[in-house]
């Protein structure tokens, strides 16, 4: 039999997911799947995965080889922040784990662990909702800081100073948030105003982070 979890998200304590629950184990029923992990939490999808239980509940147990396929109702119960469901669909798939989605009928890898079209296609337009998030936050955020210096607020980096490493970055938690959140060197560049030696600096400081986050 093959090992599967069973994966229930809802957004609010007042949601409940048993119906979810009930679902994929009937799923599994029916393909003869031996359920050996039930992940529920109760928080929204647009968190960040590293602030999810349940999403690093299924990574450290699909890490540890205890299932070979995910069952979830739908995509937006893995999440709804796009950037994050595509690194999480994305981890799985590296693990050589199929999410089976009950919505669409289907499977995200096949026998051989490759990828569908309709996985293909989906996983794309992930991309792309999250490629067109990122151009939304960067548009925000420099308005921010355009209507901070007509404030005369300083933003980006101060010059001249010598300082230990914690107050140095304690001034760019900016800076550190989109890296971790992603976004390339050149990118917090433009995003926050920041020189690209500073920005270089910084990812050079908390490379270690940035790699267990990864």
């Amino acid at each position: 039999m093959v090992p599967v979890a069973i994966f229930g998200r809802t957004s609010t304590l007042e949601q409940d997911y048993q119906r979810q629950i009930v679902d994929m184990k009937n799923i599994a029923n029916k393909f003869d799947y031996k359920v050996v992990s039930v992940i529920t939490e109760k928080i929204s999808g647009a968190k960040k995965n590293e602030e999810r239980l349940g999403v690093q509940q299924l990574l450290n147990e699909a890490r540890a080889g205890k299932f070979q396929k995910v069952l979830v109702t739908e995509v937006s119960r893995l999440g709804r922040n796009t950037l994050e469901t595509l690194k999480l669909v994305e981890e799985l798939h590296q693990l050589n784990i199929s999410i089976y989605l009950h919505d669409l009928n289907s499977e995200t890898l096949n026998e051989n662990g490759e990828m569908n079209m309709q996985t293909e296609m989906m996983l794309h337009m992930l991309s792309l909702f999250a490629k067109n998030e990122r151009r939304t936050t960067i548009a925000r955020i420099r308005s921010g800081m355009a209507q901070a210096r007509e404030r005369g607020v300083h933003c980006g980096r101060h010059k001249g100073t010598t300082e230990s490493k914690e107050k140095f970055l304690s001034k760019y938690s900016k800076v550190i948030d989109g890296l971790k959140k992603g976004f390339s060197v050149r990118e917090c560049v433009k995003l926050y105003d920041v020189s690209l030696g500073t920005v270089a600096k910084i990812r050079k400081m908390i490379a270690l982070e940035l790699k267990n986050a990864a």
